[in-house]
């Protein structure tokens, strides 16, 4: 019996609303199942068949199904007209009624509001509820939490559970402290699990009095779990830990978790694929998978990976990754760099919330170090001395330790970045870009292609989510912008970025921009990527060390192969910008020119040798061709494009 009632006037008058006629339709046909607990080592439960019906997107249980199954009092009053629910007490049937619970919502049927009085231990009650073919229908979370029992639904299998023997717990998202009570169970014996549940119930479910079965309730509510893996199955990581904690703590064993019933390889965004790496890049990412969603996941190190993208994203195991990554500092240089930090990583420690953390070591990193150089971030400290990005990112990712912040670091070509645990969900921050700190989000970079975040957070990290699009990551390195294409950005888009980048931008300039649209379409290339280019070439139109002129009408740097050459002329804008589409065009594919050839070096382009914009540069480029030399030069293309885009 339910023998926790917790009732209060204000849990009462928090249920009290009201309804209007609805439809309800049979809850089968949506495929949930329906399981009920009634004991502590139970986890899985009974399955049962009561009559439940979804209305308005809510499930309804028929009130007297409940009673049965979870065994409390149900009894109606016919001179007052009013409903009396005894959670301490047993099921009485009805006169005639069934001895068993069946399933009779097999059509649609007319929901109208009860017009019965509703008591819970003798205090009036004002859930919704709602007649059904004379029956009363009261959602389960609502009974739940008016009677104390717990309620969890799987969202992989629509399994709906009720645990008698467990106190209720309100839905809630995967926090930082639930990752870190996982990341603890795992490394701990299931003997200590009961020290771990005692320190971690008062902070997951903000109640300083909470025991055990308040943590695992907590944990079997929570609606966005990631998934995590234990032998070759997934399953949810709240309802595992939940599982594991309940056969620890109530000396049993684990009945198992319903296991998540699609295929990993379905997990993968087919974008992660869709690019001149697909190969290398499925073969790590089968590789990282066996290593990272095993029954012990193991270091990257300990597998071997190919392709240099995703060789050089990792997880972070201990420090001593991450000091791998500061340009040979030693053991003393490491020692002096935290002695030098003590006092900040203290205050770090003491702050109440993600984005205090975040913006604390954003802040500090700028007022530290500068980018653009090569020192170790555990000997340029105290005097800004420049660092590499990546020895930043190896900085930024020690502070997260200290903080107790879950992050590990993700690298490319020649750039570094941190992906953290923050606010509830991954994020990968770049701290590289020395912007003024307004929010979180002027340095969080946006994942368009939620494939690249499964390669960065959900195979590289256990107890990530497979199901957060909005989660970000660094999908411009990792997955690849074509030149060929419709543009993204307008002109309009186009013109208000250069004005607002170059306030002394010449009219003529603004006057030609619609020609990057109509010269792109004209030969299936993306006008806004040339524009993007023009603008990293010419100093967004300032000409400033560049190494041709406005009056050239050369807005690329076209036949500047060497310090000091002039470069080719045209004698209009539009012409200029035709050569620079036709240019780009020989690197995108083997389609021939639509319009005459007026580049002068179209014939000497090796043709398709770099279909994506991030392959214009040489350094990136896997065949060694491309238009810049500099490092990470289609990057900063799409750079500028993101932020055309934004106007």
């Amino acid at each position: 019996m339910l023998k926790r009632l917790i009732f209060t006037a204000l849990s009462v008058a928090a249920l009290t609303c009201t309804a209007s006629a609805a439809t309800a339709l049979p809850a089968a046909s949506g495929g949930q199942t329906f399981h009920v607990s009634t004991t502590l080592s139970d986890t899985v439960g009974r399955t049962a068949t009561p009559t439940i019906y979804n209305i308005d997107g809510n499930t309804y249980f028929k009130l007297r199904d409940l009673g049965r199954l979870l065994d409390f009092g149900v009894a109606y009053d016919p001179s007052s007209n009013a409903v009396h629910i005894d959670p301490d007490g047993s099921y009485v049937p009805e006169a005639g009624e069934s001895s068993t619970v069946q399933n009779t919502a097999t059509s649609s049927a007319a929901a109208i509001p009860t017009r019965q009085t509703l008591y819970l231990a003798g205090e009036r009650i004002t859930p919704q509820v709602y007649n059904i073919k004379g029956n009363n229908f009261i959602g389960l979370r609502a009974l739940g939490q008016l009677a104390d029992f717990g309620v969890s639904y799987n969202y992989d299998n629509k399994r709906i559970t009720a645990y008698a023997a467990y106190p209720y717990a309100p839905e809630t998202s995967w926090n930082a402290a639930m990752n870190d009570l996982a990341n603890n169970l795992r490394a701990l014996p299931s003997a200590s699990y009961h020290l771990t549940a005692a320190r971690y119930a008062p902070v997951i479910t903000e109640d300083g009095s909470a025991d055990w079965r308040a943590l695992v309730s907590t944990l079997r509510a929570v609606k966005d779990a990631p998934l995590y893996a234990s032998g070759s199955a997934l399953f949810r990581s709240s309802l595992y830990w939940a599982d594991a904690l309940t056969a620890a703590l109530a000396n049993t064993t684990a009945s198992g978790t319903p296991a998540y019933n699609v295929a990993l390889a379905s997990l993968a965004d087919p974008d992660l694929f869709d690019n001149p790496d697909k190969a290398a890049l499925q073969a790590d990412f089968q590789a990282m998978s066996a290593a990272y969603l095993g029954s012990r996941p193991s270091s990257l190190a300990d597998i071997s990976v190919s392709n240099g993208y995703s060789k050089n994203a990792r997880s972070r195991l201990s420090l001593s990754d991450t000091y791998t990554l500061t340009g040979g500092a030693s053991a003393d240089d490491r020692k002096k760099a935290e002695a030098y930090f003590s006092s900040q990583m203290a205050e770090l420690s003491a702050l109440k919330t993600d984005s205090e953390r975040i913006s604390y070591i954003y802040l500090l990193l700028q007022r530290e170090y500068q980018t653009g150089g090569s020192a170790s971030w555990t000997a340029a400290y105290g005097r800004k001395k420049q660092v590499s990005a990546t020895s930043l990112a190896a900085a930024a990712d020690w502070m997260f330790s200290e903080a107790g912040i879950p992050a590990f670091l993700a690298r490319s070509w020649s750039a570094a970045w941190n992906v953290v645990y923050v606010n509830g969900q991954w994020a990968v921050f770049d701290f590289t870009k020395g912007s003024t700190l307004r929010s979180l989000d002027d340095y969080r970079l946006i994942d368009t292609h939620p494939g690249s975040t499964l390669m960065l957070t959900q195979v590289m990290r256990p107890g990530s989510s497979y199901y957060n699009a909005k989660t970000a990551t660094v999908d411009k390195y990792f997955s690849y912008t074509s030149l060929t294409g419709t543009p993204q950005a307008t002109a309009a888009q186009m013109q208000a970025y250069i004005k607002k980048a170059n306030p002394n931008v010449p009219q003529s300039v603004i006057d030609m921009i619609p020609y990057y649209i109509s010269e792109g379409q004209a030969e299936g290339i993306r006008g806004d990527i040339a524009f993007a280019q023009s603008c990293l070439e010419t100093g967004n139109f300032t000409f400033r060390d560049s190494a041709v002129t406005i009056g050239q009408n050369n807005f690329c740097g076209l036949g500047v192969i060497d310090n000091g050459m002039k470069g080719a002329s045209f004698d209009t804008p539009q012409l200029g910008i035709r050569a620079q589409i036709q240019h780009l065009k020989a690197y995108a594919n083997h389609e021939p020119l639509r319009n005459a050839c007026i580049d002068p070096r179209f014939s000497l382009v090796s043709r398709g040798a770099a279909p994506t914009v991030q392959y214009l540069g040489i350094q990136e480029n896997p065949k060694g061709y491309g238009w810049a030399a500099g490092a990470d030069y289609g990057v900063k293309i799409l750079n500028i494009l993101e932020n055309i885009l934004t106007y």
